[in-house]
């Protein structure tokens, strides 16, 4: 084999073989990087059995996805029939290599044993059992990175049985009692055979010997295991405790998820390192050498260590600098049919909802969390990207009327374990467990929780279990589906959910304001006629109204009546309501952008900006608002403050609304050559879009008023204003502000600030009529200031 090319694959030298297959090292020459090429055994490929077999594990392999599990590319067969997988190739050592010759220091060991752990986690996620956990099958890479290789007997657990003998397979002296004897096996088999290495990277040796094969088995089946503090000194209790839990007999008494033991791990780890650090300090003996110190000296010294101690150490809270702050990331869906992602985005969000009626937690909003869907980064990263100190993780099995919902608070600076739990339970405890989750989290976040938290956090309940599937579909077609993709289909697959909803539960409140908020994306969205977004204003009224009835003191009823209130310039009543919904919800980002944008059309955009920056903080990945606070910061000639959230915006979603928004930054600074460069950039990316306003205001700017006027095609008066402006057309540019002045008092909306400090009416300055428009604004601003100046968030 040793020169030949195979598909694309170069190979370069032979790495080993097992029972099921022989690895070459190779080159890809596609992609010009080393892989290692596995191939099942000529001798095999006659039997249908192991092919099979092979498929399944290359098939399970692929689907995983994890730092401590190695990475598979492809599989393929050569022209003459034999398969092969290609996968990652590192450099490193094998664990059983490294430990042949003495044992590994104590923390050495754990941290393999946790990464190990990792590992197994993520494939026991997606019900995948490795089934052959051995020294050999781990990779040691240069950077001290555990890699698990070959899931040669991994078995999806919905796969049907191969073999009867398949279950044997595998090094005998890592195997599980239960697989020993032929047994079916689930996880907890890994951790059987995690325990084994633990043991043998502590001590040297194996908990079960034999001089051949029967007499291992034997050996598993029967004995009992030496302690491992009475092979080795320094042993921690603890680590023997660990062990042995790992190492029942019977599974029902192991750990019973992976989760468990990487806790425990890593509270042994965390132990570890604090008992590393001095406690005390170590006086010289009377045969010491005596040390003279003045007490000048001795009392700077003194406050040396109290600066250390007060400036220097952990102040014990996270790299968010809130310690009380959470992310919920997606629940995977690991339900059968893989058709459940509805019902695992509404557990994810109803979570986020209970949480986040706490005053006391930052719990961060669902567009940024929607995110990390699927995502490749670690939660330490995730944990950096969200500035939050706490990330939930969890996933969803969901077959006919029974789910399993398996939930781990994780420290996202270390990635440690600090809670975890399963929940078996029928459908109709489906709020129930909503709710022990998220009381259980709330609790080990503020350690206490006052009876009115415990009450807020509780799940509104329908009295049916169905309509609140039809509910939790209908917001997924909305937030997931329309409200991205304006499709009328989804608007109305999310509409039929709704109203199925309220039919099996006329009395559940939450379906009524949900179809009220789909009616207001929708007016904003679909309609193309006056008549038609009469039409969706009166359903959303009707709608909140009945919700109303039925639950008065919802934050989401409150914040459907501050939108509709707005809409009909019932200026008070939605200042009012905005403001209920915040209380009642003050982790909620949407409702900050809400009344953000109530504020910035009354002219306050100090205060609309406090609103943004309250929720850029609990969803600091929504680029919307990032964009809006930047034009807000161009109103007030913060420049270096607009770009920078301008940029982010891009850096956030690189699409042409927010390529449009730094282009009128530029524009706005002057910059009009980075504007023409971006311009021509923005019609290469967006060939579909149109640009010939900004085509001409780019010739207003170089001079070229024919080329301006005749491209020009805005109907819309603020682009008007600018591009009137740039021309130095005062007469037309002041007309279309004096038409807007009615408007402004019929609406109490005010651009005071904007008109002041922006740099496109430098030109209208010195015309008197442009500051009587001013005046008139300012007066509207003063208003608007003293009725609405206090927003307290």
């Amino acid at each position: 084999m040793i020169g030949k090319t195979i598909s694309h694959y170069k190979i370069i030298e032979k790495l080993g073989a097992g029972g099921m297959g022989v690895v070459y090292k190779a080159q890809d020459i596609k992609l010009d990087r080393f892989v290692a090429l596995k191939f099942l055994p000529p001798h095999l490929t006659t039997s249908e059995e192991e092919k099979q077999r092979f498929i399944h594990e290359a098939k399970a392999a692929s689907s995983l996805d994890h730092n401590n599990i190695c990475n598979i590319y492809e599989i393929d067969e050569t022209e003459d029939g034999q398969l092969f997988i290609s996968m990652a190739c590192y450099e490193g050592d094998t664990l059983d290599n490294k430990i042949k010759d003495k044992p590994l220091p104590i923390d050495e060991a754990n941290d393999i044993s946790i990464q190990i752990a990792q590992g197994l986690a993520k494939a026991h996620e997606k019900e995948i059992v490795h089934r052959d956990i051995k020294p050999a099958n781990i990779m040691l890479t240069a950077d001290r990175v555990v890699k698990i290789l070959d899931f040669g007997l991994a078995k999806l657990s919905t796969q049907t049985k191969l073999t009867k003998e398949s279950t044997t397979l595998g090094t005998v002296s890592y195997m599980s009692p239960e697989q020993a004897k032929g047994e079916e096996v689930d996880y907890r088999t890994d951790i059987w055979s995690i325990g084994v290495i633990l043991y043998e990277m502590l001590t040297g040796q194996l908990p079960f010997k034999g001089e051949y094969e029967s007499a291992v088995i034997y050996s598993i089946l029967n004995d009992t295991q030496e302690p491992v503090t009475g092979l080795r000194t320094g042993m921690p209790m603890e680590l023997e405790r660990i062990i042995n839990k790992c190492l029942q007999k019977n599974p029902a008494n192991r750990y019973q998820h992976v989760d468990e033991l990487i806790v425990d791990l890593r509270s042994m780890k965390r132990e570890s390192e604090s008992a590393s650090i001095p406690t005390k300090i170590e006086y010289p003996s009377k045969h010491s050498k005596p040390i003279k110190m003045s007490v000048a000296v001795l009392s700077i010294l003194i406050l040396i260590v109290a600066g250390y101690f007060i400036l220097i150490q952990p102040s014990g809270k996270s790299i968010s600098g809130w310690e009380n702050s959470i992310a919920v990331l997606p629940f995977d869906d690991l339900s059968p049919e893989g058709d459940q992602e509805w019902f695992c985005d509404g557990m994810t969000e109803q979570i986020i909802t209970n949480l986040s009626k706490i005053k006391r937690l930052k719990v961060i909003g669902r567009t940024s969390i929607m995110k990390f869907k699927n995502t490749n980064k670690t939660l330490p990263e995730i944990g950096q990207e969200l500035n939050v100190s706490h990330i939930l993780e969890g996933s969803i099995r969901k077959h006919e009327d029974n789910i399993r919902v398996t939930a781990q608070l994780i420290s996202s600076e270390d990635g440690s374990h600090l809670w975890a739990d399963d929940f078996d339970r029928k459908l109709d405890d489906i709020f129930i467990v909503q709710d022990d989750i998220s009381e259980e989290i709330a609790t080990i976040l503020l350690a206490t929780l006052s009876p009115q938290e415990q009450n807020a956090i509780k799940t509104n309940r329908p009295s049916n279990t169905e309509a609140y599937e039809y509910y939790m579909q209908g917001r997924y077609y909305h937030y997931n589906k329309f409200f991205s993709s304006n499709m009328k289909e989804d608007f109305l697959s999310s509409e039929r959910m709704f109203k199925q909803a309220i039919k099996l539960d006329p009395n559940f409140s939450d379906s009524y304001a949900s179809l009220a908020d789909l009616y207001n994306s929708c007016y904003f969205k679909l309609p193309d006629t006056v008549s038609e977004k009469s039409d969706y204003m009166q359903l959303q009224e009707a709608y909140i109204d009945s919700a109303s009835q039925l639950n008065p003191n919802s934050a989401e009823v409150f914040y459907a009546k501050g939108v509709i209130h707005q809409a009909k310039n019932e200026d008070g009543e939605a200042f009012s309501s905005f403001k209920n919904a915040i209380k009642i919800n003050p982790n909620n980002d949407y409702y900050y952008f809400g009344f953000g944008m109530f504020l910035h059309f009354k002219g306050l955009n100090n205060l609309a900006l406090k609103c943004l920056t309250k929720a850029i903080e609990l969803n600091p990945l929504n680029s919307l608002y990032y964009r809006y606070r930047g034009f807000w910061h161009i109103y007030l000639r913060k420049y270096d403050d607009a770009e920078r959230d301008l940029t982010k915006a891009l850096e956030i979603d690189d699409n042409y609304i927010n390529h449009t928004a730094y282009w009128i930054f530029l524009i706005n600074l002057k910059k009009y050559e980075e504007a023409e460069k971006l311009l021509i950039q923005m019609e290469t990316n967006h060939p579909d879009e149109i640009w010939n306003d900004e085509y001409a205001l780019l010739y207003a700017v170089n001079g070229q008023k024919e080329n301006a006027l005749n491209t020009f095609k805005s109907g819309f008066d603020l682009d008007a204003v600018w591009f009137y402006s740039i021309l130095g057309m005062k007469d037309e540019a002041i007309s279309i502000l004096q038409d807007r002045i009615e408007r402004n008092k019929k609406t109490n909306s005010s651009s005071y600030l904007f008109l002041k400090n922006n740099a496109i009416y430098d030109s209208l300055r010195s015309d008197p009529r442009f500051h009587e428009i001013l005046a008139k604004h300012k007066e509207i601003y003063e208003e608007n200031l003293k009725k609405y100046g206090d927003i307290d968030i």
